[in-house]
C-alpha cells in the first residue's frame, strides 16, 4: 500500500464540493427565516452544475481507470456515466420540488440540503472500490433518503413511509455489513480486486463462510434495488413519501444501487460468476412476474408505479445476469432512459396534485386529454416508454437487455421479460384509456401552474423520444463507459 498523494484528494473534488454545498445550504437555511424557497433551489442547482463541471474537468482525464486513496475509490468511465445520471436526476428532482415544497410550507434549506447529501453519497458509491467505502457511501444516501421520505411531517402517510423505510433499510444495511464481515473473515480483504484474487483459495478453504457472505451481501443489495422478495418497503414508501421524493427514490437511489451491484458482482465476485448468475436469474424472474402482476391489481397510481418500478428492476437484472459487455452497456443505456421516463411520469403526477399529495387514482386522469392536452400527451409518451413500445427509449432499452441475455445463453429469462412486458401493457394503457376515453366529472381545464415544471416534463418527453429514434450516441457513450471485465 503506497503513500496517499494530495492529488488523490483533488480527484474527489466533485464529491467534496457537493458535501460542502449541502452543509452551506443547511446552515444558511437555519439562520433566521433562511433564504427564499426558489433562491435555495437555485443555489442547489448551481451547485450541481459546478459539480458536473468538476466531474468532467477533474475526473474526466482519468476515464481509463485510476484507483485512489489506497484502493478505496476508482475513478473510471463507468463511475462517470453513473455520476451523470445522478446529477441529472437530482437537478430534475429539485425542479419538481420547487412549487411542491413552497406550497407545502416546509423549510426549503433542509430539504434541498438532504437532496445534495444523498447525491454526495451516490457519487461516492459510483466510485466505490472497497466494500466498506461503498457501505459508508450507501448509508449517507440512505439516511438522507429516510428523512426525505418523512419530510411532510404533518402527514401521517409521510411519517409512516419514513418509519417503514428506516426500519427495513436498517435491517438490510445490517445484513449487507454482516455479509461484508464474513467475506473479510474468509479472504482478509474488502478491496474488490484483492477480493476477486483471493476468493478461489478462500472457497477451497472456507467454502461455507464465503457462500454465506456473498449471499448476505447480495440480499442487502437486492433490497436497495427493490427486487423481490426484498421489495416490501417500496409500495408504502412510494405512496407515503412526497411525490418529488418518490421520483428521486425511483430513479436516483435505484440507479446508485445498481451501480454498486454491478461493480461488486463483476469485479469483486467475478470468480463466483456461475453461483451468482443462478441467484440473479431467479431474482430477476420473480421480480418481473410479481412486480407486473401486483401492478395490475392496483387502483392507486403511485402504488402502481411502485410495483412498476419493482418490475423494471427485474428487467435491469436481466442485463446484469448476462455478465458480458453487451449486457453491461445495455444496463447503462436502460437506466439513463428509465431515469428520464420515470422523472417525467412523476412530474406529470405532481401537476395533478391536490394539496400536498398528487392525484393518485386512475379516476383523477379521466378526461385529461380535454382538460389538458399537453399533460395527456406527455403521459402517453411515458406510458408507451415504460411498456417498451417504439419510438421511445424504453423500447430500445428492453431490446438491448433481452438481446444480451439471449446471446449469453439466458433465453428463457428474456422470454419471461417479454411476456411480462406484454402484461404491463394492461395497467399502463389503463391510464391512457382514462385520459382519452373516459369522461371527467368536471371538464374544467387543468392549469399548468408551473412553467418550469411543464418545461421539465417536456424535456423528459423529448429525450425519451430521441432515445427511441437516435439511440446510437448514447449507446456509444455507454460502450465507452464499461467496466474492465475479467
Amino acid at each position: 500500500m503506497g503513500a496517499i498523494e494530495p492529488r488523490e484528494f483533488l480527484l474527489l473534488a466533485p464529491e467534496i464540493f457537493l458535501a460542502v454545498a449541502g452543509m452551506v445550504v443547511l446552515a444558511v437555511g437555519s439562520i433566521g427565516r433562511g433564504l427564499a424557497h426558489r433562491t435555495t433551489a437555485l443555489i442547489s442547482l448551481v451547485s450541481l452544475a459546478v459539480v458536473g463541471a468538476l466531474v468532467l474537468t477533474v475526473q474526466g482525464p482519468a476515464v481509463g481507470g485510476e484507483a485512489i486513496l489506497a484502493g478505496m475509490f476508482m475513478i473510471d468511465g463507468y463511475a462517470l456515466f453513473w455520476k451523470g445520471i445522478f446529477l441529472l436526476a437530482t437537478a430534475l428532482t429539485i425542479v419538481l420540488s420547487m412549487r411542491f415544497v413552497e406550497e407545502g410550507g416546509y423549510p426549503a434549506g433542509e430539504f434541498y440540503a438532504l437532496l445534495l447529501f444523498a447525491t454526495t453519497g451516490m457519487l461516492f458509491m459510483a466510485s466505490g472500490f472497497n466494500l466498506l467505502s461503498i457501505w459508508i457511501s450507501l448509508e449517507l444516501m440512505a439516511l438522507s433518503s429516510y428523512i426525505l421520505a418523512g419530510y411532510f411531517k404533518r402527514e401521517r402517510r409521510s411519517n409512516e413511509a419514513a418509519l417503514k423505510y428506516f426500519i427495513l433499510g436498517a435491517l438490510s444495511s445490517g445484513i449487507l455489513l454482516y455479509g461484508i464481515s464474513l467475506l473479510y473473515g474468509a479472504t482478509g480483504t474488502v478491496q474488490l480486486t484483492e477480493l476477486a484474487a483471493r476468493l478461489p483459495a478462500a472457497m477451497a478453504a472456507e467454502g461455507m463462510l464465503v457462500s454465506l457472505g456473498w449471499l448476505l451481501l447480495a440480499i442487502g443489495l437486492f433490497f436497495k434495488v427493490a427486487a423481490v422478495p426484498f421489495h416490501v418497503w417500496t409500495p408504502d414508501v412510494y405512496v407515503g413519501a412526497p411525490t418529488p421524493v418518490t421520483a428521486f427514490l425511483a430513479v436516483g437511489s435505484k440507479a446508485a444501487a445498481f451501480a454498486i451491484l454491478v461493480r461488486i458482482l463483476y469485479q469483486g465476485l467475478a470468480p463466483l460468476l456461475v453461483e451468482w448468475q443462478i441467484v440473479v436469474a431467479a431474482v430477476a424472474v420473480v421480480t418481473m412476474i410479481w412486480g407486473n402482476l401486483a401492478a395490475v391489481t392496483q387502483s392507486n397510481v403511485k402504488r402502481m408505479l411502485a410495483y412498476s418500478s419493482i418490475a423494471h428492476a427485474g428487467y435491469v437484472l436481466i442485463g446484469v445476469l448476462a455478465a458480458t459487455e453487451d449486457g453491461l452497456w445495455a444496463v447503462l443505456f436502460y437506466m439513463l432512459a428509465y431515469s428520464f421516463i420515470t422523472l417525467g411520469t412523476f412530474a406529470t403526477v405532481i401537476l395533478l396534485e391536490r394539496r400536498e399529495y398528487a392525484g393518485e387514482t386512475y379516476a383523477d386522469y379521466a378526461g385529461l386529454a380535454r382538460r389538458s392536452p399537453f399533460l395527456a400527451a406527455m403521459m402517453l409518451i411515458f406510458m408507451l416508454a415504460l411498456t417498451g413500445i417504439p419510438p421511445t427509449g424504453g423500447f430500445f432499452g428492453k431490446v438491448y437487455l433481452f438481446a444480451a441475455a439471449v446471446q449469453s445463453g439466458w433465453t428463457w429469462v428474456a422470454v419471461v421479460g417479454v411476456l411480462m412486458s406484454a402484461v404491463s401493457l394492461y395497467y399502463y394503457m389503463g391510464i391512457v384509456v382514462y385520459m382519452y376515453l373516459r369522461d371527467a366529472e368536471d371538464d374544467t381545464p387543468t392549469p399548468l401552474p408551473s412553467r418550469l415544471l411543464a418545461g421539465a416534463i417536456g424535456l423528459c418527453a423529448v429525450i425519451t423520444v430521441l432515445l427511441g429514434i437516435l439511440p446510437g450516441p448514447i449507446v456509444e457513450l455507454a460502450k465507452a463507459s464499461l467496466l474492465q471485465l475479467p
